[in-house]
């Protein structure tokens, strides 16, 4: 496989960008044509699908004679020109003529293969090997890798079968809106049209997993093969584009437009997970040998496991935020909520706090094993494989999603999945390392929970729930710097950009100084406008004043006992704060 790959052809780059692009364009095309029975379109595909097979036709020729012997583009090229052929006589046969969704499914599909062989073409031809030895990569570790985009391209099969079905049997019509299905979940008539436009939607939640899956696993090891990282990073764009114009249907209805955009954003996903298979098979056999285990090595016992994976989930960061939770709920419900309410807005809360805490320890376990605070997780000791730190991470957000969703409601499933996205993907992937402003952009994600509790009550928001992000907002930045101030070594061996690290500790106290007060003044403002009683506002005061002293402190006179101090006390501050609220509510 490597030496058919190392056989590049140069001369034939050209010929492939130009074919390929025609052949993109012509599995548009009929597929568009195939679902609005448009004449000008379905000239269109005919005009196109003759350019594509004469171009892959002479791709396979030049191929041979460029190198004188059956080699990989040569081969792929004649199974292009195949399945070019047989996809022009499928529409062309009498007996298949007609928008029969088997028809359609047949045509898409082997529209879709035809592209993936000839993407594969053009990979092969063009680029070289990957040399994973260079970057450190282990069989394991990107045979994992590999079987994950594999599995993902599978899926996107299956989702363009089920949504070709959809198209063509009127089955959108069932679920007029979106992302709900005639405003439920789970609507309580059932037909078979409905049941598969929801197969359609839910195997699109799946496959956003794996998509997910794929671009955190290039994020953490592809970082030295830009190659890998940047087909990884446009498949999470793309996929993302084809939600979004999923959606388009509920307001836009089925128009050729959409669906032309739909089925292209649908090809470009498909583009790259191909792409992604042929560079990653090409290089499986530069990949380091896995090392052996030591003798004296002693598996853990089942108790050790459960500890060593309930601690992935960072409990104490998760008592906190379910506590802001279940203010949020008390405060939206005037009241106590139901006890069933409580418990499975707190348990799927605590999935999603533990899915997002397992995903960050899975991402950022480089920064860890190089910093005295986290050398000891176990995502760096090795108690816990990274392929079994990403699984376990994806799957306690899935649950999280599914619970709130299922028994609680869509709205709260959606902000604790934004939650999740936001944390991972844009603080840990970029913000952290990127930006001296990480802190303060990245403290929305740790904001988002009472948003979660209020809109598991009241299944929306109001002014209410947007203040209750504020606090956490202002209180974010002050908590962490002061902890940044105590490790700040760490954090500069790290190369991650802290306030102290970048401009030093006698600044970076003077803004814990001002967002202190920020949030002092914030926490007062609710009994101005009747939120609370006089009760909050006396507590809220004394528990700001203590806050405000240690600010004041340590900005006058910067030691690590008082950023200690600082920090300790930040943390029982919110509790006790968020605390205070859920009382006054429901005795005042």
């Amino acid at each position: 496989m490597e030496f058919l790959f190392a056989q590049r052809s140069a001369q034939l780059n050209p010929l492939y960008a130009g074919w390929t692009g025609l052949l993109v364009l012509g599995c548009l095309a009929a597929g568009t044509a195939d679902l609005s029975g448009s004449l000008g379109l379905s000239l269109l595909y005919w005009s196109i699908n003759g350019l594509t097979g004469l171009g892959l036709t002479a791709v396979a020729v030049l191929a041979w004679r460029r190198a004188g012997q059956v080699n990989l583009a040569f081969i792929l090229a004649c199974g292009a020109v195949a399945l070019a052929a047989s996809q022009f006589l499928l529409k062309a046969t009498p007996v298949w003529t007609g928008t029969h969704p088997l028809v359609v499914v047949a045509h898409l599909l082997t529209g879709t293969v035809t592209l993936g062989i000839a993407l594969a073409t053009v990979v092969t031809a063009r680029y070289s090997p990957v040399d994973l030895g260079a970057a450190g990569i282990e069989v394991r570790t990107h045979h994992f890798f590999l079987n994950t985009v594999i599995i993902t391209a599978a899926s996107l099969l299956f989702l363009l079968v089920t949504g070709a079905i959809v198209t063509n049997t009127g089955s959108g019509l069932a679920c007029p809106d979106w992302p709900l299905c005639q405003g439920q979940l789970w609507p309580g008539q059932w037909s078979p049209a409905l049941v598969l436009n929801l197969l359609h939607r839910f195997i699109t939640v799946a496959l956003g997993v794996l998509v997910a899956a794929v671009v955190l696993q290039a994020q953490r090891y592809y970082a030295k093969t830009p190659l890998l990282a940047g087909w990884a990073r446009a498949l999470g764009l793309i996929f993302l584009g084809q939600i979004l114009a999923g959606g388009l249907y509920a307001v836009l209805g089925s128009t050729p437009a959409v669906t032309f955009l739909h089925l292209g954003l649908a090809a470009l996903v498909w583009g790259c997970l191909v792409v992604l298979i042929t560079l990653s098979g090409s290089a499986m056999g530069s990949a380091l040998p896995v090392p052996q285990p030591a003798l004296t090595d002693v598996a853990p016992t089942l108790r050790q496991r459960v500890t060593i994976y309930f601690k992935l989930t960072k409990p104490w960061i998760m008592i906190l935020l379910l506590l802001t939770t279940a203010t949020a709920m008390f405060i939206a419900a005037r009241g106590v909520p139901s006890a069933a309410l409580i418990f499975w807005t707190l348990l799927g809360g605590a999935l999603s706090a533990g899915g997002a805490s397992v995903l960050n320890s899975y991402l950022d376990s480089d920064i860890d094993q190089v910093m005295s605070r986290t050398s000891r997780r176990a995502t760096v000791t090795g108690h816990v494989t990274p392929q079994a730190t990403l699984i376990y991470g994806l799957l306690l957000s899935v649950f999280s999603f599914g619970v709130l969703a299922l028994l609680v409601n869509l709205t709260s499933a959606v902000w604790s999945t934004i939650g999740i996205l936001y944390y991972v993907f844009f603080y840990t992937l970029y913000l952290k390392r990127s930006t001296i402003h990480n802190i303060i952009i990245g403290g929305a994600a740790g904001a988002i929970p009472p948003l979660v509790g209020w809109t598991a009550v009241t299944n929306g928001l109001d002014l209410g729930a947007f203040y209750l992000f504020a606090i956490i907002f202002f209180w974010t930045p002050p908590h962490t710097w002061a902890l940044a101030l105590m490790v700040k070594k760490d954090y500069a061996q790290a190369k991650v950009p802290m306030l102290p690290v970048i401009i030093g500790d006698k600044e970076t106290t003077y803004q814990i100084f001002l967002y202190s007060v920020l949030l002092v003044v914030l926490t007062l403002l609710p009994y101005t406008f009747g939120m609370f009683s006089g009760v909050y506002l006396s507590v809220a005061m004394l528990l700001g004043l203590r806050f405000l002293h240690l600010a004041w402190a340590l900005w006058q006179n910067y030691d690590k006992a008082i950023s200690r101090k600082l920090y300790k006390y930040s943390q029982r501050y919110l509790a006790l704060l968020f605390l205070v609220m859920a009382i006054d509510r429901l005795l005042f």
